[in-house]
């Protein structure tokens, strides 16, 4: 019987031995989605669902895939590999997915990879439509047998990889190719009919690349074009009449000396030739060049001589900026009847004129700020549709008067860095002495004035009459007066308003009438003192800083209390007693005061000095104390000065005693 119990014994206990619960598998799943990220995996999983669609193994520690169990997960159709280690793919594993159409295989080690079957290629990809093989280190010929049988791939990443040069081999394989990213390689060769075997490419990224020339381009089926970020020095066309689908070409950040040669017939939208060496300068006839070329070339044999401006019909986006223009030719700027912006910042511009009748008429923004123009003038009805325009940080003095009043639209001017003079109200056009200022009344579009650093002495009276802009900015005209009447007609829409840097030591403008102000800057001045605000008030920011206030009234701050949010006060030589608003604010917690941490006030150190303090660190005993201490002062000085009273009443009567005792005394 015992023997029975010992056996019966060993059975249970060797079944408990070999007993294993079903293996968990180690990720999500998401309608038919299975997430595997960042797991630490080094395998992938076994244990996963037959029919998952998705399978994102991103960011692991994977450094193979074999045929085995990935060949079990025939429904995936979206594949996630990036981030790991991988090295090695089995070649032909991806036959064996005959519905996958997303692979990414981005930031992996496929460079270091070794040609182990062949040319180490990964097979066969039959239906795959997207591919990323960005960031791997691919070099030349490994790209090549990784790309050798795609033919339904759609979209395609090369970038962030070690490609020199793209042959006519390189995508011999992928003969469906819409979209082609090659940024960030090392490029220096485009070998001619590389890409003739892909009539449906239409988006290509050649940016952050070596390449030096783009000679005889032809790619009319091509809507995106980046070739940004390079070294390129000419950029030409190949000669002919084909109706090209370019809609965006950027070459910023290159070597261009030349506006680029454009194709004759295209539909660009989007040209942006930033950052690079182009000049510009005006001829002196259309007569020595033949048809067909711009008066804007240097010389008839150059070969960037040719109509790309007349071309540029449908174009909507222009940049010209950080290059080394010197004037706009005549004419260049004419066919660009759709163009809505226009950035032609920081070139050597001395004029800028849009004199032609109807000039630009769809522009929308203008940007001719930091060059040196002593010039800008506009023709009838020209810039008819101008909303912003950007003229700060140039030499601008004498402008017609009208210039702003005749665009129609604008709505932001900024002028700050030059040297304008605003005229008065609008009756002192008509006299001799206005000739030189310009006009800033009447204009019912403006909302937005910069008129910062223009050397301002005087702000005239009726200076912004009928034109009710909502931010005005007179910062930095030092020694600025700005006489009684001059913000008049802004009362109901002003609501920023920069004075900073300006010398001021007293406010002639009745800022409790601008009841919409919201923000207002009077930093760097040398005021001491404030109107009273009302309960109509809505101001809400309200920077002091770097003047002359010692005490802020609670008779004139205390109609801000229901609107103000945020106030500046650093650099004011603040009484730390006497200020009751102030320190109620704090206590309350109404008003956010910027580093009030570091807020110092001056305290009373004795009777002939004081002391700079955290004003948080104030005590009201410490200001009791204060005021004993003035009190006591007070009472000294009051005794002080009835006993000298006293004092001299005593001399003058014992002189007077002397006097006439001497007098009887001689008698």
């Amino acid at each position: 019987m015992n023997l029975w119990v010992l056996l019966l014994l060993a059975v249970v206990t060797l079944g408990r031995a070999t007993y294993r619960p079903l293996e968990k598998p180690p990720c999500e799943m998401v309608d038919m989605e299975v997430l595997c990220h960042s797991r630490g995996l080094l395998q992938i999983p076994a244990v996963l669902h037959a029919d998952s669609k998705a399978l994102d193994l991103s960011q692991n520690q994977l450094q193979s895939i074999l045929e085995t169990p990935l060949i079990f997960y025939t429904a995936l159709r979206r594949l996630d590999l990036s981030s790991n280690q991988i090295s090695f793919i089995q070649p032909g594993i991806f036959t064996s997915l005959p519905q996958l159409e997303y692979l990414n295989l981005a930031r992996n080690r496929l460079g270091r990879a070794s040609p182990q079957n062949g040319n180490g290629g990964i097979g066969r990809l039959p239906h795959v439509a997207t591919l990323d093989l960005s960031g791997n280190g691919l070099y030349n010929g490994l790209a090549e047998a990784f790309l050798e049988d795609a033919p339904d791939l759609l979209s395609l990443s090369l970038a962030e990889n070690s490609l020199t040069r793209i042959s006519r081999w390189t995508l011999q394989g992928v003969p469906a190719l819409e979209e082609l990213d090659l940024h960030s390689n090392v490029i220096m060769e485009i070998e001619e009919g590389a890409f003739d075997d892909l009539p449906r490419l239409t988006r290509l990224n050649l940016s952050m690349n070596s390449i030096t020339c783009i000679s005889d381009f032809s790619l009319p089926q091509l809507r995106f074009l980046d070739l940004s970020r390079n070294s390129i020095e000419t950029f030409q066309t190949a000669p002919s009449d084909q109706e090209y689908q370019l809609h965006w070409l950027d070459l910023h950040e290159n070597k261009l000396s030349q506006f680029p040669d454009l194709p004759r017939h295209n539909q660009l939208v989007y040209l942006n030739v930033s950052n690079n060496l182009i000049q510009m300068r005006p001829t002196s006839s259309l007569g020595d060049r033949g048809p067909g070329t711009e008066a804007w070339a240097k010389e008839p044999t150059d070969p960037s001589a040719n109509d790309s401006s007349s071309a540029l019909a449908h174009l909507l986006f222009l940049d010209l900026s950080y290059n080394e223009i010197e004037s706009i030719p005549q004419g260049f700027l004419d066919p660009m009847t759709s163009l809505q912006f226009l950035n032609l910042s920081r070139n050597c511009l001395r004029t800028f004129e849009a004199k032609w009748e109807r000039a630009l008429p769809s522009l929308d923004t203008l940007d001719v700020s930091h060059n040196d123009l002593q010039g800008f003038a506009v023709g009838l009805r020209g810039l008819a549709s101008l909303r912003q325009l950007f003229l700060q940080h140039n030499a601008l003095t004498a402008l017609p008067p009208l210039t702003l009043a005749s665009l129609p639209k604008i709505q932001r001017v900024d002028l700050h860095r030059n040297w304008v003079r605003p005229c008065g109200a609008p009756r002192a056009l008509v006299e001799p002495a206005a000739s030189g200022c310009l006009a800033l009344s009447n204009i019912p579009s403006l909302r937005a004035l910069n008129l910062a650093g223009n050397a301002l002495q005087r702000l005239p009276e009726g200076t912004f009459l009928q034109t009710p802009l909502v931010t005005l900015d007179l910062s930095a005209n030092p020694g600025l007066e700005v006489v009684p009447g001059a913000l008049a007609g802004l009362e109901a829409s002003l609501e920023v308003l920069q004075l900073q840097g300006n010398g001021l030591d007293a406010l002639h403008v009745d800022l409790p009438r601008f009841t919409r102000l919201k923000q207002l800057n009077l930093s760097e001045n040398q005021l001491s003192w404030l109107p009273a605000w009302t309960r109509e008030a809505s101001l809400e920011k309200l920077d002091l800083r770097n003047n002359s206030f010692s005490h802020l009234e609670s008779r004139g701050m205390s109609g801000l209390e229901g609107s103000l949010r945020r106030l500046y006060l650093a650099g004011n030589p603040l009484a730390c007693c006497g200020n009751g608003w102030l320190a109620a604010v704090i206590q309350r917690g109404s008003v956010d005061i910027a580093n009030l941490e570091q807020l110092m006030c001056r305290h009373s150190k004795d009777f002939s000095s004081q002391e700079d303090v955290p004003f948080l660190h104030v005590r009201p005993e410490d200001c009791e104390k204060e005021g004993l201490k003035k009190i006591n002062v007070l009472i000294l000085l009051i005794v002080v000065l009835v006993l000298s009273v006293l004092l001299i009443g005593v001399a003058l009567f014992c002189c007077f005693c002397r006097q006439e005792f001497n007098q009887h005394f001689k008698a």
